[in-house]
Protein backbone atom coordinates (compact mmCIF):
# COMPACT_ATOMS: atom_id res chain seq x y z
CA UNK A 1 0.00 0.00 0.00
CA UNK A 2 1.75 3.35 -1.25
CA UNK A 3 1.91 6.29 0.88
CA UNK A 4 0.91 9.38 -0.94
CA UNK A 5 1.48 12.73 0.11
CA UNK A 6 -0.10 16.23 -1.10
CA UNK A 7 2.36 19.07 -2.62
CA UNK A 8 0.42 22.26 -2.68
CA UNK A 9 2.18 25.02 -4.64
CA UNK A 10 0.74 28.62 -4.47
CA UNK A 11 1.61 31.70 -6.93
CA UNK A 12 0.17 34.35 -9.11
CA UNK A 13 -1.45 33.81 -12.45
CA UNK A 14 0.50 35.72 -13.68
CA UNK A 15 3.92 34.41 -12.72
CA UNK A 16 6.52 34.12 -15.62
CA UNK A 17 8.67 31.34 -15.67
CA UNK A 18 12.29 31.83 -15.51
CA UNK A 19 14.30 29.08 -17.44
CA UNK A 20 12.87 29.27 -20.33
CA UNK A 21 14.70 30.76 -24.15
CA UNK A 22 13.84 33.68 -25.61
CA UNK A 23 11.29 32.45 -28.52
CA UNK A 24 9.40 30.27 -25.80
CA UNK A 25 9.06 33.22 -23.40
CA UNK A 26 7.11 34.77 -26.21
CA UNK A 27 4.94 32.44 -26.38
CA UNK A 28 4.47 29.96 -23.50
CA UNK A 29 6.16 31.92 -20.58
CA UNK A 30 3.07 31.07 -18.02
CA UNK A 31 4.50 29.47 -14.28
CA UNK A 32 1.54 27.07 -14.17
CA UNK A 33 2.04 25.74 -17.44
CA UNK A 34 6.02 25.35 -17.06
CA UNK A 35 4.83 23.23 -14.03
CA UNK A 36 2.36 21.55 -15.10
CA UNK A 37 4.76 20.33 -17.58
CA UNK A 38 7.07 19.66 -15.44
CA UNK A 39 4.75 17.30 -13.20
CA UNK A 40 3.89 15.17 -16.28
CA UNK A 41 7.88 15.04 -17.51
CA UNK A 42 8.74 13.20 -13.83
CA UNK A 43 5.64 11.74 -13.78
CA UNK A 44 4.11 13.09 -10.79
CA UNK A 45 0.46 10.55 -10.53
CA UNK A 46 -1.66 13.37 -10.05
CA UNK A 47 -1.00 17.47 -11.01
CA UNK A 48 -3.95 19.98 -10.65
CA UNK A 49 -4.08 23.90 -11.32
CA UNK A 50 -6.89 25.54 -9.46
CA UNK A 51 -7.24 29.79 -10.32
CA UNK A 52 -9.10 31.21 -6.77
CA UNK A 53 -11.80 32.97 -7.77
CA UNK A 54 -10.33 35.74 -5.09
CA UNK A 55 -7.22 35.67 -2.39
CA UNK A 56 -3.93 37.69 -2.11
CA UNK A 57 -0.64 36.49 -1.47
CA UNK A 58 1.34 37.91 1.68
CA UNK A 59 0.86 40.69 2.56
CA UNK A 60 -0.81 42.11 -0.73
CA UNK A 61 -4.38 43.32 -1.45
CA UNK A 62 -6.87 40.84 -2.08
CA UNK A 63 -7.75 40.12 -5.69
CA UNK A 64 -10.82 39.19 -7.35
CA UNK A 65 -11.19 36.81 -10.29
CA UNK A 66 -14.31 38.57 -11.65
CA UNK A 67 -13.64 38.16 -15.55
CA UNK A 68 -12.96 35.52 -18.28
CA UNK A 69 -9.06 36.09 -18.03
CA UNK A 70 -7.86 36.34 -14.22
CA UNK A 71 -5.84 39.45 -13.27
CA UNK A 72 -2.65 38.77 -13.03
CA UNK A 73 -2.47 38.50 -9.19
CA UNK A 74 -4.80 35.95 -8.63
CA UNK A 75 -3.56 33.03 -6.69
CA UNK A 76 -3.13 30.02 -8.88
CA UNK A 77 -2.51 26.91 -7.10
CA UNK A 78 -0.95 24.00 -8.20
CA UNK A 79 -1.86 20.26 -6.38
CA UNK A 80 0.69 17.62 -6.75
CA UNK A 81 -0.11 13.96 -5.27
CA UNK A 82 2.54 11.49 -5.31
CA UNK A 83 5.07 9.92 -2.88
CA UNK A 84 7.30 12.10 -0.70
CA UNK A 85 10.40 11.60 -2.73
CA UNK A 86 9.29 12.60 -6.14
CA UNK A 87 7.74 15.82 -4.32
CA UNK A 88 10.60 16.47 -2.81
CA UNK A 89 12.37 15.62 -6.36
CA UNK A 90 9.99 17.79 -7.69
CA UNK A 91 10.66 21.15 -5.13
CA UNK A 92 14.39 20.48 -5.58
CA UNK A 93 14.29 20.53 -9.93
CA UNK A 94 12.10 23.54 -9.97
CA UNK A 95 13.74 25.16 -7.11
CA UNK A 96 14.70 28.58 -8.99
CA UNK A 97 10.97 28.89 -10.46
CA UNK A 98 9.72 28.62 -7.36
CA UNK A 99 11.39 31.04 -5.17
CA UNK A 100 8.58 33.37 -5.41
CA UNK A 101 6.05 30.84 -4.84
CA UNK A 102 4.62 29.79 -1.35
CA UNK A 103 5.10 25.14 -1.16
CA UNK A 104 3.10 23.30 1.28
CA UNK A 105 3.85 19.32 1.47
CA UNK A 106 1.37 17.57 3.82
CA UNK A 107 1.81 14.28 5.41
CA UNK A 108 -1.38 12.33 5.38
CA UNK A 109 -2.90 10.94 8.63
CA UNK A 110 -5.05 8.71 6.80
CA UNK A 111 -3.70 5.98 4.18
CA UNK A 112 -5.01 6.51 0.70
CA UNK A 113 -5.99 3.61 -1.17
CA UNK A 114 -5.68 3.72 -4.57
Amino acid sequence: MEQYQLLIIYFKFGQKSKKLSFWQKLWNSSLSNQLLKAAKEQKILQANIFNASAGYLGDENIVYNLSELPPLKNTVCLELIDEELKLQTFLKDNEAELQEAVSILLHPIVQIIL
